[in-house]
């Protein structure tokens, strides 16, 4: 099971215009390819990871195929949160909030 969820955002610099969807469908496709459990948010991007090189690994590959669609440059925001007691995933952490956030209505 992981042991971290990583949130990252992916902005490419210097492109033509100011849609970023057809950058940001590209790097999903990354994700997608190396079989990593996501899920696509407003601004971020969920990731179920296992260990940091994961993480590094899947950043230099976004990077690689952004590079082929002629971006010069790429910033990485990545809020990651660590377990190191206890598996962690993406449902876990929401369901945990939604029953929060029940037993605090009145």
């Amino acid at each position: 099971m992981p042991k971290i969820v990583a949130s990252i955002s992916v902005v490419p610099i210097g492109t033509s215009g100011t849609s970023v969807s057809h950058y940001v469908s590209r790097a999903i496709s990354v994700v997608e390819k190396m079989g990593i459990h996501y899920r696509v948010g407003a601004g971020f991007t969920d990731l179920e990871l296992d260990d940091y090189r994961q993480l590094a690994s899947l950043m230099e590959a976004i990077e690689a195929e952004l590079a082929e669609m002629g971006v010069a440059r790429v910033d990485f925001f990545v809020k990651v949160d660590r377990r190191l007691d206890a598996d962690l995933t993406i449902d876990g952490k929401v369901s945990k909030v939604k029953v929060s956030t029940k037993a605090s209505d009145h």
